[in-house]
């Protein structure tokens, strides 16, 4: 029952129709008896700003933060933790009096996923992307010890990357930018493959180019749902971390940040799957 006390949570997004996270979260504050409810926000990228100013105006406890708008939100925030900072992107932002305090849950969870995955150190890596999302992998890889190949579409993007992950990083870490039209070729020759693009999200129509994966791999997809980068990997034989997967790992580390409290990550997974686009 939603009453003048019901705590307000949300999700911005451009475009946010498509996304799972209201499912999701709304089922673990109910598993917890929490009078809250999360609700998906649509923000233009030009918005941004006042939509963040007006979701603390009107009291919203917590917000997530998908594309297109992590990284410019990470600029508004009036404090960013020590991850959220280095990649320069913030999915998660939490009240404070002041403004909104910033977190990039995305990256701790994508390394979380790899380590579950047996990503060992030395591992070569190719990451497709250079937005948001490509920021959090780039962490979470070099976090695993993973030698990274930088791909984007564009490609002075894909430098940027690199040179901000390198020049917060620690002992013989190892990122570089490679061309977009070369990442079919090179994905055969990796141990992981991270797609970290928007490709595929919300139904739209771009492909990704083709890929072809072998057992021994591990691919991780940051889009949810069948996408057809998801279903080679599968049908390959490769160890495939879903975007589904993802996003409830990196939404239990919010919804705890928000409230204090061990989320209910079962319960979060299972709210996804009645939702999940089909095939």
């Amino acid at each position: 029952m939603i009453s003048g006390r019901t705590a307000l949570y949300g999700v911005l997004g451009h475009p946010v129709g498509h996304s799972l996270s209201p499912a999701m979260h709304n089922a673990a504050f109910r598993e917890l008896g929490i009078d809250a409810v999360y609700v998906a926000l649509p923000v233009a990228p030009e918005a941004l700003l006042e939509g963040m100013r007006g979701a603390h105006a009107l009291g919203f406890q917590g917000l997530n933060v998908t594309v297109p708008h992590k990284q410019r939100a990470a600029e508004v925030c009036t404090h960013l933790d020590d991850v959220a900072r280095l990649c320069g992107a913030a999915n998660t932002l939490r009240r404070t009096s002041e403004g909104w305090e910033g977190f990039n849950t995305d990256a701790p969870a994508c390394l979380a996923l790899l380590q579950a995955a047996g990503v060992q150190r030395g591992a070569r890596a190719l990451l497709l992307g250079a937005g948001g999302a490509a920021l959090a992998g780039a962490w979470a890889l070099l976090g695993a010890g993973a030698e990274v190949m930088v791909a984007a579409r564009r490609a002075e993007a894909a430098d940027e990357l690199c040179h901000r992950m390198l020049a917060g990083a620690t002992g013989e870490q190892v990122a570089r930018p490679v061309e977009w039209e070369d990442a079919s070729g090179l994905a055969e020759g990796a141990d992981v493959v991270v797609n970290a693009t928007s490709i595929g999200l919300g139904g739209k129509s771009e492909a990704l180019p083709p890929f072809r994966f072998h057992r021994g791999q591990t691919v991780v997809d940051f889009v949810y749902g069948e996408t057809a980068f998801a279903r080679v990997a599968r049908e390959s034989g490769a160890t495939l971390v879903t975007g589904e997967q993802v996003l409830v790992r990196q939404g239990a580390l919010a919804f705890t940040l928000w409230t204090g409290k061990p989320a209910p990550e079962a319960v979060m997974a299972a709210a996804l799957r009645p939702s999940t686009p089909p095939p």
